[in-house]
């Protein structure tokens, strides 16, 4: 086994930089040449490490990640052409999913192992040593770090908790069917956000607590019972809900802010719109971000504002799936509307 190792980070200069482009908005693609280069940008970009070079050297070693940041999230992807081994102390401050896109990867997390694959990923907790090794056949491994204060606020909020509390997940992810599928999606929705021109924020909100719940609910953990266990909401509260979301529909609403005001924990809410209204918080937002469009549209003059600007204001940013749910619910499409 090689044992070139690379050196701390902090210890001084590096020498030649990394290189580093941009490509679409918000999207940093940085290539590193020397394990040295890697090991800085792989703590630049996600946490501080340890990398070393398991066999062959590092002759023609190089290493190429990309990232984005959307709210608490840090999602990029990294890529070895030599096989390597990465050990990196208690995130302390984050939690972190590492998927593989393509091949494989071993790994361990405090006394956990596992071997990573497209079908399970692996969720890191901030509070132990972990690992990754492999790279010796091509591997393509997407990194997902997250801000534990976010992270925590918002889980317990999910889940009626009093105050944040350390999730203690286990290691293993099934990504490739039911809750595990589902928030592999909601990562796709939330880093296309990225890739857009203009700020979102009706939007962010909503797909990063999006994001956040669905790992809490296909990791494994000790709160998992939280999860279908939910008192029953008054109807004061469910009406003070429903009041919010009618009132100020154009407003960054989340599921969180919502079951704030309802005085409930965002599970019990969510379970509630459902029973009574057979719809969840966030469906009924849109619906009535839809009508609120309507209501724009009706009242523009001809030289007002476009429909895609106005759909924009109200947190849509997929013109083809808004017109389509547009047409759902109001029986024409947006343009028609308009010309009324």
């Amino acid at each position: 086994m090689d044992t070139n190792q690379a050196q701390d980070p902090h210890a001084g200069a590096l020498g030649k930089e990394p290189a580093a482009t941009r490509g679409s908005p918000g999207v940093r693609r940085i290539l590193g040449n020397t394990p040295e280069q890697a090991q800085q940008v792989g703590t630049m970009l996600f946490h501080p490490h340890r990398l070393q070079i398991r066999s062959g050297g590092s002759a023609g070693f190089e290493m190429a990640t990309s990232s984005l940041d959307v709210g608490p999230f840090t999602i990029g992807t990294l890529e070895y052409s030599s096989p390597v081994t990465i050990a990196t102390a208690p995130y302390e401050s984050f939690y972190h999913v590492n998927v593989a896109l393509k091949g494989a990867f071993r790994t361990v997390a405090g006394s956990q192992q596992l071997t990573a694959n497209p079908v399970r990923a692996g969720v890191y907790r901030p509070d132990v040593d972990t690992a990754i090794s492999g790279w010796e056949s091509p591997c393509l491994m997407m990194a997902i770090k997250i801000n534990r204060t976010d992270f925590e606020r918002i889980s317990a909020v999910f889940l009626g908790l009093e105050t944040p509390v350390l999730i203690d997940f286990s290691l293993p992810l099934r990504i490739d069917q039911g809750l595990g599928l589902e928030w592999m999606s909601s990562l796709r929705r939330l880093s296309r956000l990225a890739h857009q021109p203009w700020s979102q924020p009706l939007v962010t909100g909503q797909l990063v607590e999006e994001a956040v719940i669905g790992l809490l609910r296909s990791g494994q953990h000790s709160y998992q019972d939280l999860l279908n266990l939910a008192p029953p909401v008054p109807n004061s509260s469910l009406q003070r809900a429903v009041d919010l979301i009618e009132s100020v529909p154009e407003e960054a609403l989340t599921l969180e802010s919502i079951a704030y005001v309802a005085g409930v924990s965002g599970r019990a809410l969510q379970l509630s719109f459902r029973k009574e209204l057979g719809v969840s918080p966030m469906q009924y937002l849109k619906a009535c971000r839809l009508d609120r469009v309507a209501e724009i549209l009706l009242a523009s003059a001809p030289d007002g504002p476009s429909v895609a600007d106005t759909a924009r204001r109200l947190g849509f940013t997929h013109m083809g799936r808004f017109a389509a749910d547009y047409a759902a619910r109001h029986g024409e499409l947006p343009s028609t509307t308009r010309q009324k």
